[in-house]
């Protein structure tokens, strides 16, 4: 599917709506604004041994149209920006970021909320909004991914005091160039009772089902995982200012590999350093075992060989040794929550926040989990035009299951200086790797916003990314990058329409 058929597949369900609330009034308000920034990167291709500085900038358009009133209430956001560099080629691009809600009052008790949120981006570079939902690296390698979330939910008052919500999820992402990794779908259904206990505490409790379905990929066996989830649920309103909510329950999880005879990856070991492909030299293949070197030992340092234009070869198709291990299916009880407690004051807003859930985005094949730790403090008097920000968020992503790897023996020769050739005379093998691989991404950014005037506003700030992978053998160092960003936005007068 191309860009604009996925963002044009985000719209459809709210493109339908006003056909579904035919007869309603509508007093909607349009916003059109354009966005520019400029923004350094010290480390573009996130690659400790080879720091390539980049510069960029960005120029787009923001649009807006809400309705807040009647039966039928939307809003619906949509960013776009051209980014190009000043000092790295083939990399310029479009990017997307749709946000919409939707509500309808069926009858003074029953009511629809429509939810979605649609990214097309690259995760080279992070800001505010995605520290907000986790998407701040989810592999500094691959450098742009599609992400869709749709949520449909039915409340419906049965008393006064005792509430029952529906809610259906669907969820994808689509790592575009990222052969290596696994696009995968995801479909939930969950539902709650909730019950206000006083005019301050809400309790509730609820399941969820959920269906999630990875792709194959180069090197990667697809697979399917079921989650099955109770939760309990608070919600305290401390003051008309300050909120705190909390939910989790266990969760039992299942992963079912996909058999698989073949596979198909390309002919040299490799990948990218300075932007440029580069392939494994031999004899940095680790130590031979049993007279044979194998792909997953391979590193491109402490030197490597140039692809002279050539990539890493054709993609082979090998062949899978069914004597070796696999997994096929396996199975963990684990537990999924959170809490967050949120302050709206005169001149304050605070966030902080943590969440455990299941993860829609490692890339990695399998049932996953998503830890996140949020937190988010603004200054904005409203008597000033200066407002300052800072905001933070350690997230892990960690497989919950264990997982079939599928290696490569490669081509011997007495010259440890030759590119890295798996051999596609023999099978491919695989081993069992254990649970517990971790991506952990730290993040930070301050700055400070000042309102030229009241249609035109500057925001300067700074932003730091550290990101880790470790698990069972597994020994990569940790990739620090550092931004600097200057942005310039003007607002259009509001269009009543």
């Amino acid at each position: 599917m191309t860009r604009p058929h996925r963002l044009r597949h985000a719209l459809l369900p709210f493109a339908l709506l006003p056909l579904l609330v035919a007869g309603e009034s509508f007093a909607a308000e349009l916003r059109l604004g354009i966005d520019g920034n400029y923004t350094y990167n010290s480390n573009y291709f996130s690659d400790n041994d080879n720091e390539d500085e980049a510069n960029s900038f960005q120029i787009g358009p923001s649009v807006e149209i809400t309705d807040q009133e009647g039966r039928f209430r939307y809003e619906v956001q949509f960013d776009g920006a051209y980014q190009a560099y000043a000092d790295q080629d083939g990399v310029d691009a479009w990017e997307s970021r749709l946000r919409a809600r939707a509500s309808y009052d069926l009858t003074e008790r029953t009511r629809v909320r429509v939810t979605n949120r649609f990214r097309d981006i690259s995760n080279l570079r992070f800001g505010r909004q995605d520290i907000e939902v986790a998407d701040t690296a989810l592999d500094p390698t691959q450098d742009r991914y599609f992400r869709n979330e749709f949520e449909l939910e039915l409340i419906h008052d049965l008393t006064e005091l005792l509430e029952l919500r529906l809610r259906g999820e669907n969820q994808w992402v689509d790592f575009e160039q990222n052969l290596d990794r696994n696009d995968s779908t995801a479909w939930q259904g969950a539902g709650e009772l909730r019950y206000q206990v006083s005019d301050t505490h809400f309790l509730g409790v609820g399941a969820s089902y959920t269906r999630q379905d990875f792709q194959e990929a180069l090197s990667r066996i697809g697979s399917k995982a079921d989650y099955v989830s109770g939760f309990a649920t608070w919600t305290w309103i401390v003051t008309d200012a300050v909120t705190f909510t909390a939910n989790g329950g266990p969760s039992w999880v299942r992963s079912d590999e996909d058999g698989i005879a073949q596979v198909s990856q390309t002919r040299f070991v490799g990948g990218q350093q300075g932007g440029e492909d580069r392939r494994a030299q031999l004899g940095n293949c680790g130590v031979p075992v049993g007279g044979q070197r194998f792909a997953s030992n391979c590193t491109l340092a402490p030197v490597s060989n140039p692809s002279n234009g050539e990539g890493l070869g054709d993609l082979v198709v090998f062949g899978v040794d069914p004597g070796t291990p696999r997994v096929g299916e396996d199975e963990q009880l684990t537990f999924f929550g959170g809490a967050t407690l949120t302050a709206n004051l005169p001149d304050w807003n605070l966030t902080a926040s943590y969440q455990r859930r299941q993860s829609s985005t490692t890339g990695d094949g399998l049932a996953s989990s998503l830890d996140r730790v949020f937190g988010e403090v603004e200054y904005a008097p409203s008597s000033s035009r200066w407002s300052v920000f800072a905001a933070g968020s350690w997230d892990r992503r960690e497989t919950l299951t264990d997982s079939t790897r599928i290696d490569f023996i490669l081509v011997d020769d007495a010259d440890l200086t030759v590119d890295a050739e798996r051999d596609a005379s023999v099978l491919a093998i695989t081993s069992i790797r254990s649970q517990n691989t971790r991506r952990d991404n730290f993040t930070v950014i301050a700055g400070t916003r000042f309102r030229i005037e009241n249609q035109f506003a500057a925001t300067l700030d700074g932003r730091y990314r550290r990101t880790e992978i470790d698990g069972p053998g597994i020994d990569r160092p940790g990739i620090d990058t550092f931004f600097v960003v200057l942005t310039f936005e003007y607002d259009f007068v509001p269009i009543q329409l």
